[in-house]
């Protein structure tokens, strides 16, 4: 029961993508691993307000797992949702939602967030690691979720956030001031930074593979740094 749970939140993120205008689906450099046992299987999408929306299901013995990041293209002032969950047979041992801040993403975003947030606390409440400080916003949910209806209002709150989120990539304006466009890709890189330092996930997959593999996985398919191309300064030469 528990395990199905992640199936679930799969199912509405995946049809969550789909919904939005214009997605192409991206090549995964990783779609499909399979070594002992361990599946991962990695889905991406991207649209013009969304460069990378990447889920990933893994699954090995009774556990299930599930990694979902929505990054923005830097030009948006749209914060980063994620979405992470473990479960097993028993329990879920880990659930974790957000909008992650990023530069001028405007107040009124979070005004349906925090109110929503503010409606709901969870007995299993875990602490945040410590490289999560400064990247995760004050309405992160990390929960632990033994009880369904413990499990049924985590999912109300993926299903809300990740609403709001999609009202704001629809309702977004292109922000073409290359000041504010280069604050929020560095906030990107950040936030990609701070997730690497995560021992747990590159604990598991040195685990399974070997520390090559993991640092190449981490790198390259779950935290790729993003880059834009260099945006031309305004000139104030005058024609003579």
């Amino acid at each position: 029961m528990h395990r199905d749970f992640v199936q679930d939140v799969a199912t509405l993120l995946t049809y969550s993508m789909q919904d939005l205008p214009d997605v192409e689906k991206m090549d995964s450099p990783m779609k499909e691993v399979k070594k002992d046992g361990l599946i991962i299987k990695n889905t991406m999408y991207k649209n013009p307000v969304l460069r990378k929306m990447h889920l990933e299901l893994a699954e090995i013995n009774d556990m299930r797992i599930l990694h979902c990041v929505l990054f923005p293209d830097p030009h948006y002032a749209l914060p980063i949702f994620g979405c992470d969950i473990v479960a097993n047979d028993k329990t879920v041992t880990a659930a974790i939602v957000d909008v992650s801040p990023v530069f001028g993403v405007p107040e009124k975003f979070y005004e349906g967030v925090r109110q929503l947030s503010n409606e709901y606390n969870f007995k299993g409440k875990r602490p945040l690691p410590l490289w999560g400080d400064d990247i995760f916003s004050p309405y992160c949910k990390f929960t632990r979720l033994d009880e369904e209806i413990d499990i049924a209002n985590f999912y109300c709150i993926i299903l809300h956030y990740l609403s709001f989120f999609k009202e704001g990539v629809l309702e977004s304006k292109k922000d073409t001031f290359w000041i504010n466009v280069m604050k929020r890709l560095d906030d990107q890189i950040w936030y990609c930074k701070q997730q690497k330092k995560n021992d747990k996930t590159r604990g598991i997959l040195k685990q399974w593979f070997d520390e090559s593999f993991a640092d190449m996985y981490m790198n390259e398919v779950l935290f790729n740094e993003p880059s834009i191309k260099p945006v031309p300064r305004p000139s104030f030469e005058g024609p003579y």
